[in-house]
């Protein structure tokens, strides 16, 4: 079964919360000394998250029309 348009939305917006936490662990670590890698990962984590916010709102607009239709 595929999933459903709103849990596809949801699972990239906690992958990218996820990979936000992870990163700012990192870049609060005094030990480590690059922390390019996971500045460049927040930009990342950052369209992830539109990314997801923009396939609920697509999905509950498309629901919103098909309500309008058979109204």
């Amino acid at each position: 079964m595929l999933p459903s348009a709103e849990s596809s939305g949801l699972a990239a917006i906690a992958t990218s919360n996820r990979q936000l936490n992870q990163d700012a662990q990192q870049i609060a670590n005094p030990d480590n000394q690059n922390v390019t890698n996971p500045l460049l990962d927040l930009n990342q984590a950052k369209l992830l998250t539109e990314a997801g916010a923009d396939v609920l709102r697509t999905s509950n607009q498309m629901l919103g029309n098909l309500f309008d239709m058979f109204a």
